[in-house]
């Protein structure tokens, strides 16, 4: 299989009535371009979501006009420059085919097969269980299997119910109960496995083969590899890094797909500058991922050579860089569970930015994986108990693991009690509060000032230490406010001050100094309030349960992020110091930040000698006397990566 790295993702969604459709369409330019661009691989259309085939299908509905067979041309053309092509196949949106096949698609509980922005994408979807759609697809399928492509990257694979005949007839045969919405998504979803699965027996093996919109543990099986699409302007710069952070421990190829689009797909117009992009590609490196840039190709046009010349310098800058990086996989202390059937949330989201800031290096891992490589282990705020995670916890724990858990992820599968002994805590029921504070015990970080903070968070636990004098440490106490938010007939109660503090804690270590337990769902709190004082009771937190975390940084900033990747024989360590700016309704970045020469990062372990990369200029290093090794940094505009060889 050629390898996927440095890839493009060339979107090709053509809307009828382009009069001069592939004008100046020229597969060997085509190829050129990309080969010029230092591109190793493509997804590259063979159907669009508007319906349209690229090639002469004799299933489906080639465009009109279309001269030639671009999709072959291309593969052909490509090959010749040893570049892989994966066919892109929407297989949840066709817009040609749902205008002429109403049946085709997913009936709603109102019995509307459309809803939503006629001018978007997703106002109508195809139903896998409908036959004849699914004749229609594999037909299809079969049809580019013939051209043998390097892989098939299948797009919009969304979950929603269904209430279709042919769903419905299906569901009662299984017994199963189609009004209830939760039980309907579920049999969809396993619809969409069989449907994807019986298309993987057709394409066989050695290929690649990505199910986009699908839950990536849920197909894990089913998936070579995993394209985080992320678009930040319209995703959020949040997005990718619990997304990165889970993939890479459910796939070995892992990428970023990004796109040089100013908002979204389809932006024809919009160029999002050079510099971030380039902080996509910084975002990539610190997570230990790879990178695709996602493009769209005019109807008309061929590829255009400004923006490729610019991609093309990025990735001769990041091969320069790939013999130290395709050995290095990401280094963490922290594993951070989620549940393999929900997946990841704002907690994750809130969570991410929260570490990336206090520098702390975590995984998000799901009950299916090894916990004994982490330190600690984080169980944010809604994270549910079953046999399977309180099974391991024993065993975690006896080999000096530690745990921290938020809100109510800390409680029992009935959410009566505390999950282990250990959490040697009083549990007194769940929080109904929205409106509570906490109040730390030790404010002394001089981002705080010694006050009530609100919690900022709707639901959580009320815990104290156990005994009259109790055993553990409160970090913070419990403040309760002189109300809750309501309406007593004469007003609505808005203003919600703290009264007084109450026997409950807001955060505490157990004594043993094992366990950690917060009362709200902090991180969540943290993405919607990004509240300082929350963030630093997490940082109190892990300075009890981690001590001594992978990396200590003096005169670095919290826009920064500081990160490690590393083998057997060198760490990598990643300094990111650009960042977003808001602008409007948008976060841009137009000009990269600049770090002066003076910090300093401190990397658990001891290292013989420091350079830059990919230049190998030479950095001096401080062995610590406490196992640190320090580095003072030169001046970074923008990224700078530095190889530090083990000892």
């Amino acid at each position: 299989m050629r390898p996927m790295k440095r890839a493009v993702h060339i979107d090709f969604h053509t809307m009828p009535g382009i009069d001069d459709f592939n004008r100046e369409w020229d597969a060997a330019r085509f190829a050129s371009t990309l080969q010029d661009a230092h591109v190793t691989y493509i997804n590259a259309f063979a159907r669009c979501n508007i319906g349209f085939a690229y090639y002469p299908t004799r299933i489906g509905i080639p465009y009109p006009g279309m001269k030639g067979d671009m999709f072959g041309d291309l593969l052909r053309e490509c090959h010749l420059r040893d570049i892989g092509v994966s066919a892109y196949i929407n297989v949840g949106l066709d817009h040609e085919q749902s205008s002429r096949h109403m049946g085709w698609l997913r009936l709603d509980q109102e019995g509307r097969v459309i809803s939503g922005d006629r001018t978007g994408n997703f106002f109508r979807q195809l139903c896998y269980n409908n036959p004849e759609y699914r004749d229609y697809h594999f037909g299809m399928l079969k049809e580019v299997i013939a051209y043998d492509p390097d892989g098939y990257f299948f797009d919009c694979m969304v979950l929603k119910p269904c209430y279709c005949y042919h769903c419905l007839k299906k569901m009662q045969s299984l017994g199963i109960d189609a009004n209830d919405p939760a039980t309907n998504l579920r049999f969809q979803e396993q619809s969409m496995i069989e449907f994807a699965e019986e298309s993987l027996r057709l394409i066989g093996p050695g290929k690649y083969y990505y199910l986009n919109g699908m839950d990536y543990a849920r197909v894990q099986n089913l998936d070579t590899h995993i394209e985080i699409e992320c678009l930040p302007s319209a995703w959020s710069y949040d997005y990718f890094w619990p997304h990165a952070s889970y993939a890479r421990n459910l796939q070995r190829t892992v990428l970023y797909m990004t796109g040089r689009f100013q908002l979204n797909w389809g932006d024809f117009g919009g160029f999002k500058t050079r510099a971030s992009l380039e902080y996509d590609y910084f975002d990539a490196l610190c997570a230990g991922v790879g990178v695709s840039v996602g493009d769209h190709l005019h109807p008309a046009r061929n590829l255009d050579p400004g923006i490729y010349r610019t991609i093309g310098e990025m990735n001769a800058w990041i091969e320069k860089l790939e013999p130290y990086t395709e050995k290095a996989r990401f280094l963490a202390d922290i594993g951070v569970l989620v549940n393999l059937t929900s997946g990841l949330s704002e907690s994750h989201q809130g969570l991410a930015r929260m570490f990336g800031e206090l520098r702390q290096s975590y995984d998000i891992i799901n009950e299916n994986m090894d916990f004994t490589p982490y330190r600690v282990l984080v169980l944010p705020d809604h994270l549910q108990m079953n046999s399977q995670i309180t099974g391991k916890f024993d065993a975690y724990l006896q080999q000096g693991g530690r745990i921290l858990a938020s809100g109510t992820a800390g409680l029992n599968e009935t959410q009566n009690g505390f999950v282990l002994p250990a959490w040697d805590f009083a549990f007194d029921g769940l929080d109904a509060s929205s409106s509570s504070y906490f109040h730390l015990t030790d404010a002394s970080d001089p981002l705080l000032i010694d006050m009530d903070y609100n919690m900022y968070s709707d639901s959580g636990i009320l815990f104290r230490l156990r005994g009259i004098s109790g055993s553990g440490r409160v970090l913070a106490k419990y403040v309760k406010s002189y109300f809750e938010k309501h309406w007593d007939g004469f007003h609505g109660y808005f203003y919600l001050p703290p009264q007084k503090e109450t026997p409950y804690a807001a955060a505490a270590v157990n004594a043993a100094g094992t366990i950690g337990q917060i009362s709200f769902a902090v991180f969540r709190s943290y993405y919607r309030a990004a509240a300082c004082a929350n963030k630093i009771l997490v940082k109190q937190c892990l300075e009890l349960l981690l001590p001594d975390p992978l990396i200590r940084t003096e005169g670095i900033p919290s826009t920064a992020r500081v990160t490690a990747t590393g083998c057997a024989e060198f760490v990598l360590l990643h300094t990111k110091v650009t960042y977003p700016e808001v602008r409007g309704k948008m976060n841009i970045i137009e000009e990269h930040a600049v770090l002066e020469a003076g910090a300093s990062v401190e990397l658990r372990g001891q290292f013989e000698e420091a350079c830059l990369l990919p230049d190998g200029k030479p950095l001096a290093i401080n062995q610590l006397p406490d196992g640190y090794t320090r580095i003072i940094l030169p001046r970074i505009t923008g990224y700078q990566m530095i190889k530090l060889q083990r000892s």
